[in-house]
């Protein structure tokens, strides 16, 4: 079994770039789709069997659900680019460290989070304006939800441990396992013993206890120098405050970047019903642009962390080019196809040919910047795997989240019209990317040189 699992770890400082980089994002880019598809499949189920009621319980307050995993998120980051630093300078007493200190972090936070979700649970209820009628139901699910944020928070730490060895099919296996337990279960709790609500949310819970009980069983029993010993797990100070002080940037940048967009939603929402579905049917559509953009993010993250702590610098800039460039390329193509086939594509998910070409519009007059997009986070990324997550986050929120709430505050011609309005979004994407790549030249500058033979390009 170990020999399985070494040959599944990839070591990003050897061989040649755009194959390692290639065969890292394409698990880690399948495990995102997997995780769309899931969601899209447990609505349907709940829709179908619970009702509009039973969907509306779990809507009302998804953001709330969802909102400490995105806070810990950051940490876990900071938790992978460490590793991968580690890893990379082949340094395993800090590597061994950082893993276990990790471990104890998802450990204090889940319970604390738990605690919190469960106390907060029923105040939240009121901040939310929850309707009365499925007040009962909602409240089960956020107290259900909450009890299972320990494991939810030990598999998003325990997959980001294996991804920073450059592992990423192992947590596509295990979330696959996952997801389809969560279907069959949400088909036999909502569809059979019609638990409706309280059903769904057992059901996520026990296929999140199941990924984390698998992935602690892989790491605790790999012989690779990043095993967990349970009777290790501890919080070393120094470590703990390095991930937290890298964490934090990213945690922060995860909470507060849908403000912008909620500002944006507020303005699209004055546009009238057709305006509003043509706005989401735009967000179906373009979905593979996002999860494209953001996966080769985090695969030059990881990359650019290995190689920084072997002090392959040069590596890391020939890795950059070819991520950014492949990111690029795919991030084109599908703009291509949307700018092409919105149309027809938008005809698949609704009939009304009035939002259909409101959304042909939309896509026609935004699509052209994804690249824009996929530039920024691929520069954000490089930046991150080196070490530096503040900067990146100041640019973020003042380049992307601070221009699209100017946009909506100060410009009241933008607002006259959709199109004028949701420029927001390309403007703030090639702010966003310009002010990095000056920020990625200043980081790459003041990097050192490395003439040694690592790897090819």
């Amino acid at each position: 079994m170990s020999g399985v699992f070494t040959a599944n770890r990839q070591d990003l400082t050897q061989g040649v770039i755009w194959r390692k980089i290639l065969a890292f994002f394409f698990p880690l880019f399948l495990g995102s789709l997997l995780q769309q598809l899931y969601t899209t499949a447990d609505a349907v189920i709940v829709g179908r069997f619970a009702g509009k009621d039973a969907l509306a319980s779990i809507d009302a307050i998804y953001s709330l659900a969802k909102f400490p995993i995105i806070l810990f998120r950051g940490l876990s980051a900071a938790a992978a680019i460490l590793i991968s630093q580690s890893y990379g300078a082949k340094d395993n007493e800090s590597l061994s460290q950082t893993v276990h200190t990790a471990a104890a972090l998802s450990i204090v936070g889940g319970g604390v989070l738990s605690a919190i979700g469960l106390l907060a649970a029923r105040p939240a209820m009121g901040w939310l304006n929850v309707p009365d009628d499925i007040l009962g139901g909602t409240l089960s699910y956020v107290r259900i939800t909450f009890c299972g944020m320990p494991a939810t928070l030990a598999y998003s730490l325990g997959s980001g441990i294996l991804r920073a060895v450059g592992d990423t099919r192992t947590p596509l296996a295990y979330m696959a396992v996952c997801n389809i337990l969560n279907v069959a279960l949400d088909a036999l709790f909502v569809g059979v013993f019609r638990w409706d609500v309280a059903g769904a949310a057992a059901a996520t819970v026990m296929s999140q206890c199941v990924s984390a009980a698998l992935i602690v069983r892989r790491l605790a029993r790999t012989d690779a120098p990043y095993r967990l010993f349970i009777r290790k797990i501890h919080l070393n100070k120094g470590v703990a405050a390095r991930i937290l002080r890298m964490g934090a940037p990213m945690s922060l940048q995860n909470a507060l970047y849908p403000v912008s967009n909620m500002a944006l939603q507020s303005g699209i929402n004055t546009h009238g019903v057709d305006s509003i579905a043509a706005w989401a049917l735009c967000g179906k559509l373009d979905l593979l642009v996002w999860v494209a953009a953001d996966t080769f993010s985090d695969a030059i993250s990881i990359f650019a962390a290995q190689n920084f702590g072997a002090k392959a610098y040069d590596r890391i800039k020939r890795g950059v080019r070819v991520c950014l460039a492949a990111s690029v390329l795919v991030v084109g193509i599908l703009s291509a196809i949307l700018i092409a086939w919105c149309a027809p594509l938008g005809g698949m998910i609704i009939s009304d040919r009035n939002v259909i070409d409101t959304c042909a519009s939309i896509m026609r007059a935004v699509a052209p910047f994804y690249v824009a997009y996929a530039l920024s986070e691929g520069l954000s990324g490089a930046i991150r795997g080196m070490g530096d997550t503040f900067r990146p986050m100041l640019v973020t929120l003042a380049g992307t989240c601070g221009l699209r709430v100017a946009w909506v505050m100060f410009l009241p011609q933008a607002r006259g019209s959709l199109l004028g309005l949701l420029a927001a979004y390309p403007a703030s994407w090639i702010a966003a990317a310009a002010a990095l790549a000056v920020l990625y030249f200043i980081k790459k500058a003041s990097i050192g040189q490395t003439n040694a033979p690592i790897g090819q390009n």
